[in-house]
């Protein structure tokens, strides 16, 4: 029973052997090989039943129809774009740089509010204490006389004590400085705010244009299959006219050439494919092994963008504008900040004391009042620091300005490179028309003999490279719009 499926197989390899070599026979030699078939077929079934007996077979376990692997998942833009700015750790940085400043403004208005300190000493005395009365230092009596009558002193061992105090404090003339402290920490907050929309839209435009790239090679990788499955037809083809002595070794060889060459291209292809999708992975701030395929994008409509609207939108929204403008308000409450320190500190303050086993100080010590600290003279230490404050303004000013200029003709840049490139996909397009329609006139002239093979082959080349010419100007005016909506500080949905 062992040897039944494999004399039926080896049956069907002898027969399949040969029916493939009689093909190939000359027509004298045809009858010798009907004579001897029974003999070789014996002979070749006897050897493969042996070679396959002795070759030892690994045993697989069995995987069923519902335990396939799973698929490559589908990834589109808007998907890969929402996975990058919610695990994307550059922005995830940004995003807690924002919280940082938040938990700093709490910080700053704490400092309106009256502040408690309670100090608890717990001590040794190294020496005696020696309080000295002098007579009558508690007053002088028409009864008594002076009350001690005569100095005396009231003496404290070198025991262990306990001294408590605590202060409460209320700052009043410093609310102002406060306040602004405060507007100083939202200030920056703000600015945190726009550079964490500047990470968001670089995110977004790295996303894009990995995602653009990936849709080239995908597309690419198609058109490179397709070609090595229409040179292998060809190769049998060509390899049956040689045989039959219709065509030239030399076209064969030719194919053959062609076949190596897209085999070349086809593993570059895929080993920049995985570099990619690596790349997007780590963007995206997951596993780089996880395999993923993208989805095909709409044609663009290719309609020339506003320039005017660019420039309106870029000058109220991009951040690196925003941002400048927020380091100016910055720099002049700094300075305002700095003048505040003209003001003097004036507190309200109550205070308590409580030494214990120090005998005869009292128990109990309690005082409220106003209390004032001024630095009276620095020497123009706050004029020169207030001076510098002076110039931060100005160099912040002059930063807003360079910024509004960097910005105004990056959009103008990138708005030039979209029309660049959506002119080239035109004329990419016309080109991938042109040469359809000419592989299609050799196709048929090749099926009616009126052309050669090579001219057919030269027509599928050219078209498989104007395939590959407007995936690659499709991917340029997609990256470049991505650049242009970057510019003008909107992402651009796609």
């Amino acid at each position: 029973m062992l040897f039944q499926p494999v004399e039926s197989m080896v049956d069907s390899l002898v027969e399949s052997s040969a029916a493939g070599y009689a093909t190939r026979l000359h027509p004298d030699d045809i009858r010798w090989w009907s004579e001897g078939r029974a003999v070789s077929s014996a002979f070749a079934r006897s050897a493969l039943i042996a070679t396959l007996l002795a070759i030892p077979i690994p045993l697989r376990p069995q995987v069923s129809a519902t335990q396939q692997p799973p698929a490559a998942e589908e990834l589109s833009l808007e998907q890969a774009v929402n996975l990058a700015l919610k695990n994307n750790r550059s922005v995830a940085n940004a995003r807690l740089e924002v919280a940082k400043l938040d938990n700093q403004i709490g910080v700053a208005r704490t400092y309106r509010f009256p502040s408690l300190q309670l100090n608890v000493l717990e001590a040794q005395l190294l020496h005696k204490l020696n309080f000295e009365f002098p007579a009558g230092v508690w007053g002088v009596y028409p009864a008594t006389g002076p009350i001690p009558g005569a100095p005396s002193s009231v003496t404290t061992p070198a025991h262990p004590f306990t001294l408590v105090t605590g202060t409460l404090t209320q700052p009043i003339s410093q609310q102002h400085k406060i306040g602004l402290g405060i507007h100083l920490r939202e200030l920056e907050r703000d600015a945190a705010r726009e550079q964490y929309r500047a990470a968001r839209l670089a995110v977004t435009n790295g996303v894009k244009k990995l995602y653009y790239a990936i849709l080239q090679t995908q597309s690419a990788l198609r058109a490179n299959e397709s070609a090595l499955r229409t040179l292998r037809e060809l190769d049998r083809v060509v390899s049956e006219s040689v045989t039959q002595q219709v065509v030239l070794k030399s076209d064969a060889l030719e194919v053959k050439a062609r076949i190596a060459k897209a085999e070349y291209e086809d593993a570059a292809l895929q080993h920049g494919l995985a570099t990619q999708r690596e790349q997007l992975n780590d963007l995206m701030g997951r596993d780089t092994r996880i395999e993923f395929t993208v989805r095909n994008l709409t044609e663009p409509s290719l309609a020339p963008a506003d320039l005017a609207q660019a420039r309106t939108r870029a000058a109220a929204e991009h951040p690196e504008i925003l941002t400048a403008r927020l380091r100016v308000r910055e720099a002049e409450q700094d300075r305002n900040f700095k003048k505040a320190e003209y003001i003097p500190d004036v507190n309200f303050t109550f205070q308590y004391l409580s030494p214990f086993h120090l005998n005869p100080l009292p128990r109990n010590v309690a005082a409220a009042g106003l209390s004032l600290q001024w630095d009276v003279f620095d020497w123009g230490r706050k004029k020169k620091e207030l001076a510098i404050k002076d110039q931060t303004v100005e160099q912040a000013k002059n930063a807003l300005m360079s910024a509004e200029s960097q910005v105004l003709l990056e959009v103008e840049s990138r708005y030039r490179q979209v029309e660049e490139a959506r002119r080239l996909l035109r004329v990419v397009q016309m080109a991938q028309e042109t040469a359809k329609e000419k592989v299609r006139i050799a196709t048929n002239r090749h099926a009616e003999r009126a052309a050669l093979l090579k001219d057919l082959l030269e027509a599928q080349a050219s078209l498989a490279e104007v395939d590959y010419q407007y995936q690659q100007a499709l991917s340029a005016y997609f990256s470049a719009q991505a650049e242009f909506d970057k510019a003008t500080g909107q992402a651009a949905s796609q």
